[in-house]
């Protein structure tokens, strides 16, 4: 048994000590993740308590016995989707560009379920984390901060655009291979 499960288990039998530690440990990193959400602090605020209670039932009911992630990633994806929530009910989508290293990977079930977008998305980061450094920085500066292919050579000190383009292309064939590895299982 892991930390983290041991925490899970001290929780399930009733330490709010515990409890207490987890929601002032990741309250400071949880409200800078939710501003790219939303600006209103109380509402995060809300949305932060609201989701240390969601995990303390998930914790009690045993939905969440054992981790897939950590407990952090679940307690964030549990706060995105109360975020996505939020934004649907005050009727504006949000339109945030979250560099995918930020983007927490949540395995668990999650109390509001998933759709298929959802799903592809895991999947993706998932196996996006399998990649390499160098892999990782050259498919992210090309697709999340749109860089063209001579910027990424200055930026990552590459001889040529060519050699830039080649390792792009090697990265997404090991990208795709990830993916199908797992959509295998």
């Amino acid at each position: 048994m892991n930390k983290e499960e041991r925490l899970i288990q001290r929780i399930r039998n009733g330490n709010k000590k515990d409890l207490g530690k987890v929601y002032t440990i990741h309250k400071p990193q949880f409200v800078d993740f939710a501003k790219k959400y939303t600006k209103e602090e109380d509402m995060i605020l809300d949305i932060y308590q609201d989701s240390v209670i969601i995990l303390y039932e998930n914790i009690l009911s045993g939905k969440l016995a054992t981790l897939q992630s950590s407990l952090k990633t679940y307690l964030f994806a549990i706060g995105k989707h109360k975020l996505m929530e939020y934004s649907r009910k005050k009727g504006k989508a949000p339109h945030v560009n979250i560099p995918i290293e930020e983007i927490n990977l949540f395995e668990e079930i999650d109390p509001y379920g998933m759709d298929l977008e959802d799903e592809k998305a895991i999947l993706l980061q998932t196996a996006y984390r399998k990649l390499g450094q160098k892999c990782r920085e050259v498919l992210r500066l090309f697709y999340y901060e749109g860089k063209k292919l001579d910027e990424i050579q200055q930026t990552l000190r590459y001889d040529s655009k060519d050699t830039v383009k080649s390792q792009k292309s090697r990265c997404l064939k090991q990208l795709k291979e990830i993916v199908g590895a797992y959509e295998k299982q």
